[in-house]
């Protein structure tokens, strides 16, 4: 292994940052049995780059594993594999869109409120 590959490789090791992966193998099965994302953006369509759905599986799926109030969602997001799942980047997942994501569903299930 000549220099350059030594330093490379040592980059590539410096990089990687464990991620937490919990029972998101057994509960995102289930969330996708259930049909949560579909059913959500059957309601409410959405002209964002991420559907509402997908943002609701994300909540689902905080509350499950390691309940966090909206301003910690991004964090915990970032310590997950769930980036790679969902499609979704930590910088996407900001309090202000969560919260506005939660109103928007919470209007379509009652849509007197």
């Amino acid at each position: 292994m000549n220099t350059t590959q030594a330093e490379h490789l040592g980059q590539a090791i410096v990089a990687l940052r464990p991620r937490q992966m919990g029972v998101l193998p057994l509960l995102y099965p289930i969330l996708e049995a259930l049909g949560v994302r579909q059913t959500v953006n059957e309601l409410v369509s959405t002209e964002t780059d991420i559907d509402l759905g997908r943002i609701v599986l994300l909540l689902t799926l905080n509350r499950l594993l390691a309940p966090q109030p909206l301003y910690q969602v991004q964090d915990w997001l970032a310590e997950t594999v769930l980036p790679e799942v969902l499609g979704i980047a930590p910088e996407q997942a900001y309090d202000n869109r969560l919260g506005r994501a939660m109103g928007q569903a919470g209007r379509a299930v009652r849509p007197g409120l």
